[in-house]
């Protein structure tokens, strides 16, 4: 761990390196959308409908393959949640934009 930083901040640079190097893009004003998104109304509904939908646990005992269907789906939902936690992150250690 880098000294002076703290583990939730370094956890967060690192989601954000590593969607850059699978996107090969920078992130920062795409993150910014999900933010916004997120904090409006809509987006709102439709967190709380994916997390109804597919947060939670995905363990189906017996059924491997539903088991993975269903961590497929979860995987999606909390990057989305990665994404906007990254998004507040960073708009928390600079609130100025810039």
């Amino acid at each position: 761990m880098k000294p002076g930083i703290p583990n939730s901040q370094r956890i967060l640079q690192e989601i954000i390196a590593e969607r850059e190097r699978l996107t090969g893009e920078k992130s920062k004003e795409k993150f910014q959308a999900y933010l916004r998104w997120s904090r409006s109304a809509d987006g709102k509904v439709i967190l709380a409908d994916l997390k109804s939908s597919y947060g939670g646990i995905s363990f189906v005992p017996g059924y491997p393959d539903v088991t993975n269907f269903k961590e497929g789906r979860r995987s999606v939902y909390d990057d989305i949640e990665n994404t906007i936690a990254a998004a507040a992150a960073m708009e928390l250690s600079d609130p100025g934009g810039g």
